[in-house]
């Protein structure tokens, strides 16, 4: 093999430098850039950059952070502008941190050299070391501890401020030199002294230091001193002082602390055990021994053996595994343990980690509570079999909205499984598997019935109907419970449904077969009267006309009967109205004693021929006005007097009269001395086509209709009939009407 040229060898050697090298012509053109130049400007080690102009060089340095931060541009002009004949060298930043040495050197011909070395690790560790001294320096002239090194003649070499300062000496007292003796003097000197204090000195003065001494000296003034001495390699020895007077007390408090927790121990009623890293006892109080005496448990005993004890023992009811026990006093995330003795005391077990590696296991004595919890399971089984018998479906949810407590009848009314309705399910998972089952029907109509139910979810009372896919009717009724959750119970209503369709059905056909007799009331009394007035108006004829007496006679009974049917045929008519609603009712504010007093000149004459007194009653003062319409309440009046009139014996007396009422409006009163009605058929009077009275010899033959079309016509107007009787002692009959709206209770000014 020939052997390399020396230009080669010298390329060579350039290339394989650890640094950045840059190699440039006499004409400014790039000859070599090494891997480490390349890597620098973030080039591939194969980049090909021999023969470009040592301008697009720089300047793609400057571009990648190597000369720091700034304009790119102007960072290599000034590169470009240095001068290169001469040798240079600078440091530099790059943008990611790193300190790099940029030196050049000049070559025969007129190039140039150009070296990049990465100074990034000795730059930091001069700045580590630098701030390590000014970190120390701070730290010394800090520190609380007071230093004094003497060197091998015992004479003061070092100190720091605090050390002069706890020597309680003025500042500027010590200096480099003192003997130790006579910085003893000066201590004395200026410290109060007690015969004690002096015999210490004078230990300390002869005192061997090539040995470690320490010591706490307690001062007159309460504070105390640690003094510690020891040995330097080169013969002499460092005195540190430490006022130790917060830690003195920290340990009187620590002891007191101590004390005071032996004594919270010893008083509790939980059982206490700590254990050390080793799960040896280190502390037990009476109470865990008094609660698990067969553990016989005392410091310096293992964990392993206290649980072999007590499961000899046989203390526990329920037999355990020694290893499983033993792992569970160990397993300090599983929320602790419960056992019951044979004695039926029931104890639990919690056990926690302490920093220094043990453990404390903590004994409790929940007898109680155990009990109420069995009570309490049985209660909540008694419960469930209450709910699980109930014909409605039950489900109890808390303040959480989650299943507390469901039977198996709302399970299957909501189409679920008793096991989807456990207790604890949230009632959205409940909602969600309804949905997806189809339990709320089909596409958009689904879907608004579900997210309606999210804000029916918030509400603690509701109650609505859903209609399930099979055809089932379910009635839900939500009642909040006190402690904030609710109560949903379900109703299978669709036998109530089905029934209350047909009753529905039934009641449309009874209005229509109503409404049918009411038309054919109307249309036949309509269709008798134009016949009856023909034959009312020839009987007046036949009566008026000259003839021979009994054709008068005659003519007068047909006259009197065809008005006796005419007026029956009236009453029908209106009977039909009423029934059907076809007038409409238009009641306005009336004064009443016009329409009294006309009414009762109506009535009188008849009143008069049955030999009956009828007297109108009204107050001395004005009567307010009262609501209703002036030709249905004529009508009722009329049909109350001539009830009167028809039920009163002769002599008898019928009074008619009004009263204002307090809370406004006006009672109307018609009193008669008649035959009376006796109160268990007071409602019948007011029935259609019934005769109460039977055997009184009545003037003339009445339908049954009067007081009942009084009534209706009464309700029609807002107003109240009611009746008031005894057999032999007559009947008063009392109409309610209301008053003008907004009208004051108070009287008003009377008006025509």
């Amino acid at each position: 093999m020939s052997e390399a040229a020396p230009q080669d060898l010298w390329l060579e050697s350039l290339r394989a430098l650890p640094s950045g090298v840059l190699v440039v012509d006499g004409q400014g053109l790039l000859v070599l850039a090494n891997a480490p130049a390349l890597a620098l400007i973030g080039l591939p080690d194969d980049s090909a950059l021999a023969g470009r102009g040592v301008a697009e060089i720089l300047r793609l340095q400057a571009f990648c952070g190597v000369y720091g931060p700034g304009d790119p541009e102007e960072l290599a002009h000034a590169a470009l502008a240095v001068d290169r004949a001469r040798p240079t060298r600078r440091l530099t930043r790059h943008r990611d941190g790193r300190w790099f040495e940029l030196a050049s050197s000049p070559l025969p011909g007129g190039g140039w050299v150009g070296l990049a070395t990465d100074l990034t690790a000795q730059r930091r560790a001069e700045q580590e070391a630098l701030g390590q001294l000014r970190r120390m320096d701070a730290v010394m002239r800090m520190l609380p501890v007071g230093f004094g090194v003497y060197d091998a003649e015992h004479r003061l070499a070092l100190f720091n401020a605090p050390y002069e300062r706890i020597l309680e000496l003025p500042p500027g007292t010590l200096r480099p030199g003192l003997p130790f003796a006579e910085v003893a003097a000066l201590i004395q000197q200026h410290q109060p002294m007690t015969e004690r204090d002096l015999a210490l000195f004078a230990a300390r003065l002869g005192m061997d230091r090539r040995q470690r001494h320490e010591s706490i000296r307690q001062r007159p003034d309460g504070r105390a001193i640690r003094s510690v001495s020891l040995p330097l390699a080169e013969g002499g020895f460092l005195v540190s002082l430490e006022d130790v007077t917060p830690l003195r007390a920290a340990e009187n408090e620590a002891k007191h602390r101590a004390a005071l927790l032996d004594g919270v121990l010893a008083a509790l009623p939980h059982g206490v055990c700590v254990y050390d890293a080793a799960q040896r006892v280190r502390l037990v109080n009476a109470a865990h021994r008094r609660l698990i005496p067969e553990a016989e448990a005392r410091p310096g005993d293992h964990l392993r053996d206290l649980v072999h004890r007590v499961a000899r023992s046989q203390a526990f009811a329920e037999a355990q595994p020694v290893d499983a026990v033993y792992r569970r006093q160990l397993d300090f995330g599983s929320g602790g343990t419960r056992r019951v003795r044979r004695d039926g005391r029931a104890l639990s077990n919690h056990t926690a980690p302490l920093p220094d590696g043990g453990h404390v296991a903590v004994i409790s004595d929940i007898t109680a509570l155990h009990r109420a919890e069995q009570a309490a399971q049985q209660r909540a089984a008694l419960l469930q079999a209450m709910v699980d018998s109930m014909r409605h479906g039950v489900c109890l949810f808390d303040s959480e909205h989650r299943v507390v407590l469901a039977n198996a009848l709302a399970a299957r009314l909501t189409g679920l499984t008793p096991e989807e309705m456990a207790p604890g399910t949230p009632i959205e998972r409940l909602r969600r598997c309804q949905l997806e089952r189809g339990e709320f029907g089909e596409g958009e109509e689904a879907r608004a019935f579900y997210a309606a139910g999210g804000d029916r979810t918030r509400r603690l009372t509701d109650h609505y109907l859903r209609l399930r896919p099979d055809g089932t009717a379910v009635e839900v009724f939500t009642d909040p419970t006190p402690d904030g959750g609710y109560v949903r119970v379900y109703a299978d209503v669709t036998e109530a449904q089905r029934v209350r369709a047909e009753t529905e059905r039934a009641r449309a056909a009874a209005e229509e077969a109503d409404a049918a007799k009411s038309r054919f009331l109307a249309t036949m009394s309509h269709e008798l009267r134009t016949p009856l007035n023909a034959v009312i108006g020839f009987s007046e004829a036949l009566a008026a006309e000259p003839g021979p007496p009994h054709v008068a006679e005659f003519a007068t009974a047909i006259l009197e009967a065809g008005r006796h049917l005419l007026s029956l045929i009236d009453e029908i008519l209106e009977v039909a109205r009423t029934g059907t609603g076809a007038a409409p009712v238009e009641t306005r504010p009336l004064y009443l004693p016009s329409v009294l007093e006309g009414v009762a000149r109506l009535l009188r004459q008849g009143a008069e021929a049955a030999r009956l007194s009828l007297q109108l009653d009204l107050p001395a003062n004005p009567l307010p006005r009262a609501m209703a319409e002036e030709r249905r309440l004529r009508q009722v009046l009329i049909n109350l007097l001539s009830n009167a009139v028809k039920f009163t014996p002769a002599g008898g007396s019928i009074r008619l009269g009004a009263t204002p009422l307090p809370e406004g409006g006006v009672e109307i009163h018609v009193r008669d001395t008649g035959i009376g009605i006796a109160p268990e058929q007071l409602e019948r009077a007011f029935e259609p086509f019934v005769q109460l009275e039977t055997t009184h010899a009545r003037r003339y033959s009445g339908s049954g209709l009067g007081l009942y079309l009084a009534r209706a016509l009464a309700q029609s107007m807002g107003a109240l009939l009611t009746l008031e009787s005894r057999p032999g002692e007559g009947t008063t009959a009392r109409l309610r009407l209301p008053g003008p709206p907004h009208s004051p209770p108070h009287l008003q000014e009377q008006t025509a």
